[in-house]
């Protein structure tokens, strides 16, 4: 789930970057923040060495995630349905590795919840930051909560997260209530000011 969630939003930062009418380096900067920005943040925080330095099938993922954007480009919007379902699955499995190794760190409950929160949306945000555009998660979607959600479950569980049936128990209430938003079109509340 953790490459496959890789692979979604790489594919999904390459094709913002072709929005952006950028070069090959750019599509794939695009694409490599997006996957695996927040799980670089994770890291330096954990004072880690970083997981794809080790591990290069995160790098095929984004490779290929590359390609699979640029080829079939035009019709991306055609299937984005089925791709959010997909980023449903990254962004659960991102919260949840965020969550579990703050805890490994013997972390306190808000180090849970951060962690898990910028391991799931920090490379979308890093990402938007670096394009000159206001950060999605600010302002539209349901994006950021569903990782919230699984950050004080798990921090308020914490001493049952060792058995399966509880972490696949929040990993499905956390996908579905990712999909319910979806599905709905749920975003969250803010003040509609006028601009002056």
């Amino acid at each position: 789930m953790d490459l496959l969630g890789t692979f979604t939003f790489a594919a999904y930062g390459a094709y913002i970057g072709q929005q952006k009418r950028f070069d090959i380096f750019g599509i794939f900067a695009c694409a490599f923040l997006t996957a695996l920005g927040g799980g670089t943040i994770r890291e330096l925080i954990l004072g880690n060495m970083l997981f794809y330095f080790r591990d290069y099938n995160y790098i095929y993922a984004i490779i290929l995630a590359t390609v699979f954007s640029i080829v079939i480009f035009g019709k991306f919007e055609k299937i984005s349905r089925y791709m959010l379902v997909v980023d449903a699955i990254g962004l659960t499995t991102f919260a949840l590795i965020g969550a579990t190794k703050a805890a490994q760190a013997e972390l306190g409950a808000f180090a849970v919840i951060f962690l898990a929160t910028v391991t799931a949306v920090g490379g979308g945000l890093l990402r938007d930051v670096s394009i000159r555009k206001v950060p999605q998660i600010f302002y539209r979607d349901f994006y950021a909560s569903p990782a919230i959600f699984l950050g004080v479950v798990y921090s308020i569980c914490r001493q049952y997260m060792d058995r399966p049936v509880c972490v696949y128990a929040l990993i499905v209430c956390t996908f579905m209530l990712r999909l319910l938003a979806i599905y709905f079109k749920i975003d969250l509340w803010g003040p509609r000011r006028k601009k002056s």
